[in-house]
Parts: C-alpha cells; sequence; structure tokens
C-alpha cells in the first residue's frame, strides 16, 4: 500500500510537472527548463532512495536509517524531541517562506533553490523518520505506512517549489489557476540588489516602500514637480518634440472669408488671445509638416471666435458655417474619411465652441476639441478624447517681484467680477461682508494685480461658462488658485497634478471655504506656492514659443491621445 501510494503520488508529481512547463512553455526562458529539470532529476533521486531505505527497514531490523541529505538520526532519541511536530506541520509553507528569505541575501537564484528544497526535504524527513525510530521491530510496517499517510503533504510542498522555481526564473506573475491554489498564503516576490527574497504580502508591501523612500533620497526616482510623472513626461515630452507632426489644412485667400482661418501679424490680445497665440506658435514650429501623408494629426484652423463675431455669419450662422466648412475638407482632402476625423482636431477658446459643431456629430463624437469652456457636465464635450486649454491673457514686460514671495500675501482670499451665475451669487452673498475674504461685484477700486501679489488665495468661481482668465491671471501673479466649479476639467489636468499647485472645492461648499482655506497651514501654503511657481509656465504664450510653455504643452496634450486614433482599414 505504501509503495503504491508512493508510485501514484510520484506520477500525480510529475503530471504536475508536466502541466506547468507545458502551460508556461511558450513563453518561457532557458534558465527556467535548466531549473526545472533540475528540480525533476532532484525529486526522481529522493522518491527512489525512500524506495531503497523502506526495502532495508523492512528486512533488517539494526539497519541504519538512512538521510536524503547528510544528517543522521540516532536510534536513542527521546521521542518527546519531537512532540512539536504537529506545530511544525501547521506551520508549513510560513517556515518555507522564512527559510526562502533568510536564503536569499545570502546567494544567487539557483543556490536559494538548492539550498531550500534540501532544508524542505531534511526537516520533513527528520520529523518524519526520526518518530519511527523504535527498538519494536514488529511495529515497523504500521510506521512505515504512517510516514507515508502524509505523504500527500510532501508532495504539495513538492508543487510549491516548483511553483516557486517558475516564478524566480520568469519574474511574472503565476497564471490564475496558481494564484487560486495559493490563496490561503499570498506572497511575493521582490527583488533587492540582483537577490530574491520571498515575503508574505504586508512583508512585501513594507519592503516596497522602504525601497521606494530610498530611491527618493538618493534621486534615482525623483518625481519632483507639479506632475502626476515628472519622469514619464519630460521623458514623453522630448520624444514628441522630435516626432509629432502637424498637417494644416490650407485655404483660398480668394474666400470671402479667409480671415477666418487666418492669424493675425499683430500680437494677440483680449480674451480670446489663446486662439491666435497657438496658430501663430504652430505655423511657425518644426511640427509643422507639408507632406500630409507623414502628418500625426490634421489642423482644422477655422476659428469659431472670428466666424462668430462676422456680421455675415454672427451666432445665427455659426453651424452652418462650420458644417460647409467640414463638407468642403472632406470633398477636397482623403485624409478625413480615413479615421472619419479622429485625428483631426481645432482649437477655441470662446463658450460658443460647445454649440459651434452641433451639425457635425463626426466632429463632436470622433475629432479633437481642444477647449477653454471645458465641462464634462455637457454633452459637446467628451473627456479624455478633448482636451482642456487654459484661457489666458497675453502679460507683456517683466514680471513684478512680489510674485515669487509670500510675506506681504496677509489677505485670505479674494474674487472680483460679475455676478452672472448662480455660484458667485451664492460667494458674494455669503462672504460679501467677511474681512479675510474679499468678495467685490464687478471691478475692484484698486490695481487688480495689486489684489493677486497681496492675498493668499485666488477665488475661480463659474460665471456663465467654467471657462475664464482667472486661473491663469492667478498662476502669473503667483496667487494659490481655488476652483469652485462642478464638473470642470482642468487644464491640463492628465499632465499636472492639481492638489500639488491648487484647491478644488463643490460649489456646496461656499459655506465651509473659510474654513477649509484657513486650515492650511503656513508650510502648506509655501509648498502650494512653490509648485504653483513651478506650473506657471505652462500658463504662458510667448512669440516664439519657449520650452514648456502653454503652447508645447496643448501640442502634448495632442501627443498623449496620438494612440486613440482610430485609421480605417482599407
Amino acid at each position: 500500500m505504501a509503495r503504491s501510494g508512493l508510485l501514484e503520488d510520484g506520477g500525480n508529481l510529475f503530471s504536475e510537472l508536466g502541466r506547468t512547463r507545458k502551460r508556461n512553455g511558450s513563453n518561457s526562458k532557458p534558465g527556467r527548463g535548466i531549473c526545472l529539470l533540475l528540480v525533476t532529476v532532484f525529486f526522481t533521486l529522493l522518491l527512489a532512495s525512500r524506495l531503497l531505505w523502506c526495502f532495508m527497514y523492512l528486512f533488517n531490523s539494526t539497519a541504519t536509517v538512512m538521510y536524503v541529505d547528510h544528517h543522521t538520526v540516532h536510534p536513542n532519541r527521546d521521542s518527546a524531541a519531537f512532540a512539536g511536530e504537529n506545530e511544525t506541520k501547521a506551520m508549513g509553507e510560513g517556515t518555507i517562506v522564512r527559510e526562502l528569505g533568510r536564503k536569499a541575501n545570502e546567494s544567487e537564484h539557483d543556490q536559494i533553490l538548492e539550498d531550500s528544497e534540501e532544508k524542505i526535504v531534511d526537516d520533513h524527513v527528520d520529523e518524519k523518520e526520526g518518530s519511527m525510530v523504535d527498538t519494536n521491530v514488529g511495529n515497523k510496517r504500521a510506521e512505515i505506512e504512517e510516514v507515508w499517510k502524509d505523504e500527500e503533504q510532501l508532495g504539495e510542498l513538492m508543487a510549491k517549489m516548483t511553483n516557486m522555481v517558475v516564478k524566480l526564473g520568469d519574474g511574472k506573475e503565476e497564471e490564475e489557476e496558481d494564484k487560486e491554489e495559493n490563496d490561503d498564503s499570498v506572497e511575493k516576490v521582490a527583488l533587492d540588489n540582483g537577490h530574491a527574497e520571498k515575503m508574505k504580502l504586508p512583508d512585501a508591501i513594507a519592503f516596497l516602500e522602504q525601497l521606494a523612500g530610498k530611491l527618493t533620497k538618493t534621486g534615482v526616482h525623483e518625481d519632483y514637480g507639479p506632475y502626476h510623472s515628472r519622469r514619464i513626461f519630460e521623458s514623453d515630452y522630448a520624444e514628441m518634440k522630435r516626432k509629432l507632426r502637424i498637417f494644416v489644412y490650407p485655404h483660398d485667400r480668394k474666400d470671402p472669408f479667409h480671415m477666418i482661418f487666418e492669424s493675425g501679424n499683430k500680437v494677440p490680445s483680449g480674451n480670446y488671445a489663446s486662439e491666435e497665440f497657438f496658430q501663430q506658435s504652430l505655423l511657425t514650429s518644426t511640427f509643422l509638416t507639408k507632406t500630409a501623408s507623414e502628418a500625426d494629426f490634421f489642423f482644422m484652423p477655422v476659428s469659431i471666435t472670428k466666424a462668430r463675431m462676422d456680421k455675415r455669419i454672427n451666432v445665427g450662422g455659426l453651424q452652418s458655417f462650420c458644417a460647409n466648412y467640414i463638407t468642403d475638407v472632406r470633398s477636397q482632402w482623403s485624409y478625413w474619411n480615413r479615421s472619419n476625423g479622429a485625428d483631426h482636431f481645432y482649437l477655441s477658446c470662446h463658450s460658443i465652441a460647445r454649440n459651434a459643431m452641433d451639425r457635425v456629430p463626426d466632429v463632436r463624437q470622433n475629432a479633437i476639441q481642444l477647449l477653454c469652456p471645458a465641462s464634462y457636465f455637457l454633452p459637446s464635450y467628451i473627456t479624455h478624447k478633448d482636451a482642456s486649454v487654459p484661457q489666458i491673457w497675453p502679460r507683456l514686460g517683466k514680471e513684478p517681484e512680489e510674485v515669487r514671495t509670500i510675506t506681504q500675501r496677509k489677505r485670505l482670499a479674494f474674487f472680483a467680477g460679475a455676478l452672472n451665475s448662480p455660484v458667485r451669487k451664492d460667494l458674494e452673498r455669503t462672504w460679501a461682508n467677511d474681512s479675510k475674504i474679499l468678495v467685490h461685484k464687478g471691478r475692484v477700486p484698486y490695481p487688480y494685480s495689486e489684489a493677486l501679489l497681496t492675498t493668499k488665495f485666488c477665488l475661480h468661481a463659474k460665471g456663465f461658462e467654467v471657462n475664464t482668465a482667472r486661473l491663469g491671471d492667478a498662476m502669473y501673479y503667483g496667487c494659490v488658485p481655488v476652483v469652485i466649479a462642478n464638473y470642470y476639467d482642468l487644464p491640463f489636468q492628465d499632465i499636472l497634478d492639481w492638489t500639488k499647485f491648487s484647491i478644488v472645492v463643490s460649489s456646496l461648499d461656499i459655506p465651509l471655504l473659510k474654513k477649509t482655506l484657513e486650515a492650511v497651514t503656513d508650510e502648506q501654503y509655501a509648498e502650494l506656492h512653490r509648485q504653483v511657481l513651478l506650473a506657471r509656465k505652462h500658463f504662458q504664450w510667448h512669440a516664439p514659443p519657449e520650452e514648456y510653455d502653454a503652447f508645447h504643452t496643448v501640442m502634448y496634450e495632442l501627443w498623449k491621445r496620438r494612440h486613440i486614433v482610430r485609421r480605417s482599414t482599407q
């Protein structure tokens, strides 16, 4: 019975090894195959040695107990020495894991496997065979059957070792079937200086936190600045500068509406200067290509702001004008049809832009809309496909020195503007008479820049639309912005981590605004202000463009969307 059980368990073990090898064979590495071969040979020798031992023990009562390794069991050992056997069994895999953790810091992967397997077999054989040492020869067969009765546990341990070989040889996660088998003892393999260490999940988390701390201190994993990841941003930005190509659709200068598609030669000004700045910068940049077939994106230079102000079009004819323009692009060029407009884009900062393309569903559904009124509450704006860009007033001349200091910022919060929305009315009604939060209806009786330079927090409250130049104003003057606008897709938010340099509150929390801002400590505010100074370069236009300015950041927004472009299979 014992031999039959042994052979059956051995057969099951080799079958499991074969299935494991077959399952991982498609992406296996040469090192893993060698490890699996060594483990298979080792288990074969182990089973053969145990068969030989059982044969000798049955027919020779004084035979010396044979060991798989160099250890020796003394016949006169007290059985009390093995009283902790059941406790050792219960510890099971935990004991193996601790041994592997100790071995991991002493040798490379192959040495870990060799020492770990020997330790598992030695401990298991020592416990089982030690309990059989007895002078009563008549109980030999019963004792041997007792030993082999738990052979299934040894087989499970061997299977664990096989899975460990696969993990160390591949460095990848096990398949779902292996994960379910190891559910009761979740473990991870962590690599430290070329050594493998197997540990339980809480220990692994502590290890990773410690490793992250070390990398941060040494600068290896420095993620500094107002970004989600500065390292990723700078790497992608450099690639974008090398590879991104834009084709601008030309227009006929004899067209009576040609001025709507052209950028002026003078320095842009006013609320919608961002549109002019972008088009001027693009037409003189290295991103521009005259070969349409090599372009990543196609720019449609229609200015919705100019069309809206043209008396021949006005607001009433705006949708028809945009629909006719897209029809002309489709009929004259084949590039729209290859992706149904998914690699086309336009830019607009006027709030009328949200409805300008209503008669062209393909633009709203496929083309990329770079918009200042970026509210994902509206069906015309599709977040992740479209992108939010800041509405920025041009700034000329040298910036004030007070921008970079905080000692003069004695006022807690400031807002000035028309009360043209429920949010602004609620803000004025709640804080109009407060001494720390100044809310002005209309213009202030002193320079607007002075208010921004002497205030800690500048309030950005939604008006008719969420887009205003206040965000750009606050950033330019070093004032920490406080955004009070629901469903607002913040500019460049997939690049910048706004939690590092601003405070965003719901319109329902306006009564708690003072309490929220006063809870910010001096140290926290100093950090917010420092991050504002780092992020403000992305909110400035230059002629010609400068590195990391608003133009290049908009181009990076396009670069991030290059993988979602749908192209025709024809």
